[in-house]
């Protein structure tokens, strides 16, 4: 029968012998399998050690890109040591101030970082001259990842309610202690994306950010966007104008009271009639929220129709922004990241 051998002495040429006592290689598969046995481990040798320079190359660069600014590394030392200081305005204002907004997860806890400059024009065009201007207010505040909705909310007061994706503020809808509305005795002096700066160089808006060049916040006027525009002081997000689950745009369940004093103003971003001066011309209307011609409650808020979260909204009505916080931890306080 037919049998291939392999000489000792000549192992590149295959013979047939007949039986004999000489010692033979037989079955040139045997060497053949251990030749591509010792290939086959070299190349996945190499294609693991390929592999694993790819995933170190990889990950380094991921670790790269993800590196932190002197500013985040200084906040997370803030939170760590449990450091809380007042903010305060720097020198640096108006057009040479720097915008800065960040936000990002650290122990669990969403992490904001703002400098309250926006990132858009701004005071350039109000009708009437401000005599504040925009200055740097470094700060941080740690706020509750996934807040739900409380069964009570708790009115804002003066000052920040709220930090915005372009690096500016939210302020709530009030222009004094004793009720008077921003809106009105303000509104003059705002500028095409409603905001200003209070005394110490604070800008903030009164409403949603109405112009055209919103920085970080352009689209806030679409409510087919529905665009993120920050988060209140209870870690409840911000949204601009924007419609429910059923198409039909979200709206205020606010209304003039039937002794109402109301005016009409003129600011950059157009004209409000019929508006009321002070807080106490408005009250919320359940009946209408119950009947369904209004989506929102007391804080503007409501659940989103993609998140499923509850979530505040820009109305395009009285009180503009949340005047309520309704997220289960409440209002955190803001810090210096200076």
């Amino acid at each position: 029968d037919s049998c291939v051998y392999l000489k000792n002495s000549d192992p590149n040429d295959k013979f047939c012998f007949a039986p004999g006592n000489l010692d033979v290689i037989c079955d040139e598969g045997a060497a053949a399998t251990s030749t591509a046995a010792a290939t086959t481990a070299a190349a996945a040798a190499t294609s693991t050690a390929s592999a694993t320079t790819a995933a170190a190359t990889t990950s380094a660069a991921a670790a790269t890109s993800a590196a932190d600014d002197a500013i985040t590394t200084r906040v997370k030392g803030y939170i760590d040591a449990g450091t809380c200081s007042s903010v305060s305005a720097n020198t640096n204002c108006g057009s040479g101030a720097t915008s800065y907004y960040k936000s990002f997860t650290y122990n669990g806890k969403n992490v904001i970082i703002s400098s309250q400059v926006p990132d858009h024009p701004a005071e350039n065009d109000p009708l009437v001259s401000n005599p504040n201007t925009r200055c740097e207010r470094w700060q941080y505040v740690v706020l509750p990842t996934d807040p739900t909705k409380a069964s009570t909310g708790v009115a804002t007061r003066l000052g920040t309610t709220g930090l915005a994706v372009t690096g500016g503020a939210f302020f709530n809808d009030l222009s004094s202690p004793s009720g008077d509305l921003a809106l009105f005795n303000e509104g003059a002096s705002l500028d095409s994306c409603l905001g200003h700066s209070a005394p110490g160089g604070a800008y903030h808006y009164h409403a949603n950010i109405n112009c055209t060049n919103a920085g970080a916040a352009s689209g806030s006027t679409n409510p087919d966007t529905c665009l993120l525009i920050g988060y209140m002081m209870d870690g409840v997000p911000m949204y601009g104008f924007c419609k429910d689950s059923s198409g039909v745009q979200f709206k205020s369940c606010y209304k003039l009271t039937a002794t109402a004093s109301t005016g009409t103003v003129e600011t950059s971003s157009g004209t409000y009639s019929n508006i009321g001066r002070t807080q106490s011309d408005y009250e919320y209307d359940s009946a209408a929220f119950t009947a369904g011609s209004c989506q929102l409650d007391e804080g503007n808020g409501a659940i989103h129709p993609t998140t499923g979260k509850y979530s505040y909204f820009a109305t395009v009505d009285y009180p503009y922004v949340p005047i309520f916080y309704y997220g289960n931890e409440g209002k955190k306080t803001e810090c210096s990241a200076a």
